[in-house]
């Protein structure tokens, strides 16, 4: 298919309506049926002469696009753009296109495989900047583009004004936009998005909005909720744990990686220099087959990364899910676990690695973490650690390991080890909520006459009574 054949089958759903850019930058606009947009002006905007624009229809658009304006604000363009890539690639949409506006700007553009409603379109838009947690400011803002009012520019022309080329943008090396000939075979491969795809987007976070979900927190005796389980960002905790253990799955996932694990390291904790030491060993393992910048670009884009994030305090959000503890685990740990502060720990850190443990199970927890959700203090949490290694509980996966040559830590890493098979259906479990602690659950699961037998007694007291 040709670049003129690509420009009608995906951004023109009507001929009629249409604006023209002429050098110097001023604008016509037309809207006549005698005067439709041609072929031969295609081409035209193809070779640079002059810049077509196009319009949605009345009621129906083939494509949506996000216009990110920030003029006096290059850097922060950039960022924002990519957190609408990071929001899509969440809402599984991978087959979008980014493109330079000509001045300051991009463009993020979804192609539909089907014409939907402008008025589903603008319910999506607004949906992934509410993802990306965008909202206009002084600096900018991102428009929905294209209505019956509001064109917007084709790619592969040049603004007209400033000279510069509209072309396409790599999101892994940088937002580096690709010349002519790049540009155009990059554009022509571009694929379509299943329209039901945004429809089905749509009808969850409606049904999401309506539903009076309880909010499932941690549960812990003595527990504190950490201020980073309050944050909600556009990012979930089992995406970031999923991608730190399974590694990259295909080309151009690497920067929004970056932005997933740096994030996961400052939700947990992890100081930002050791951020970046964990991140680049992670990438040392991932196939060069699945992104093409030499290795000092994304040590470099790793760096503004990190800071960026860690600048920002931008963490995660858990998914939107039940917690459960079942009888098997909190079995376990009333008897495997002899002290009170044994239980109290290894109830915090069970909870926790349901937030986030990747598919092997493993996951991050500091010593800081530990003492503020299990009410002890630091040093405790240090000594009991070994502790509940040798009770079998847990699984210490690395810990205390220096970069080789430095004094940078690396961040230790866990496993439990009480955690069995999925409850079934039937099966009773206890549903983790924000005022919830062990001794909920465990009330949840025992009789008092039958915890009794169970627990020493300053511990049925200290658990029960307070005293």
């Amino acid at each position: 298919m040709k670049a003129t054949d690509k420009l009608f089958d995906l951004y023109l759903i009507q001929n009629i309506h249409y604006l023209l850019q002429f050098k110097g930058g001023h604008y016509i606009t037309r809207n006549d049926r005698e005067k439709p947009l041609r072929l031969f002006q295609l081409r035209m905007h193809l070779d640079g002469k002059t810049t077509v624009g196009t319009f949605s229809g009345k009621y129906l658009t083939k494509f949506i696009c996000f216009d990110v304006d920030y003029p006096d604000r290059p850097q922060l363009a950039k960022w924002v753009t990519y957190k609408l890539t990071a929001a899509l690639d969440q809402a599984g949409l991978h087959d979008y296109a980014v493109s330079t506006s000509g001045g300051k700007g991009y463009h993020v553009e979804l192609f539909l495989d089907k014409a939907i409603s402008t008025d589903a379109a603008r319910k999506f838009y607004a949906l992934i900047l509410r993802s990306a947690e965008i909202s206009e400011s002084a600096d900018g803002k991102v428009e929905y583009r294209p209505s019956t009012t509001q064109g917007v520019k084709l790619p592969l022309g040049v603004h007209q004004k400033t000279g510069n080329f509209c072309g396409f943008c790599r999101v892994d090396e940088g937002l580096r936009v690709m010349d002519r000939e790049e540009s155009t075979a990059y554009f022509l491969a571009v694929k379509k998005t299943n329209h039901a795809a945004i429809l089905a987007a749509i009808e969850d976070e409606r049904a999401y909005d309506n539903r009076a979900a309880a909010d499932m927190e941690n549960a812990v005796s003595r527990y504190q909720p950490l201020t980073t389980y309050d944050q909600s960002e556009s990012y979930t905790l089992s995406r970031a744990a999923e991608r730190y253990e399974v590694g990259l799955t295909g080309p151009g996932q690497r920067h929004n990686s970056f932005l997933l694990l740096a994030r996961l390291m400052n939700h947990n904790g992890v100081e930002r220099e050791a951020a970046v030491t964990v991140i680049t060993e992670w990438l040392e393992w991932q196939d060069r087959r699945f992104y093409d910048s030499d290795w000092n670009f994304c040590m470099k884009d790793l760096q503004e990364v990190v800071d960026y994030v860690y600048d920002g305090n931008l963490t995660l959000t858990m998914d939107v899910k039940d917690l459960t503890v079942s009888f098997a685990e909190i079995d376990a740990i009333i008897r495997r676990c002899p002290q009170k502060n044994h239980k109290a720990l290894t109830y915090a850190m069970l909870v926790h690695s349901k937030r986030w443990a990747g598919p092997g199970g493993s996951f991050y927890m500091t010593y800081d973490q530990m003492a503020v959700t299990a009410g002890i203090d630091i040093r405790t949490a240090k000594r009991q650690i070994d502790q509940l290694a040798k009770l079998g509980v847990i699984e210490i996966v690395r810990r205390n390991q220096r970069k080789k040559g430095t004094m940078i830590k690396k961040p230790n890493v866990y496993r439990m080890t009480i955690t069995g098979a999925t409850p079934s259906p039937d099966e009773k479990v206890f549903m983790v909520t924000g005022v919830a602690d062990m001794t909920d659950c465990i009330r949840f699961f025992y009789d008092p006459k039958e915890l009794r037998t169970m627990l020493p007694r300053r511990q049925y007291a200290s658990l029960f009574t307070g005293s």
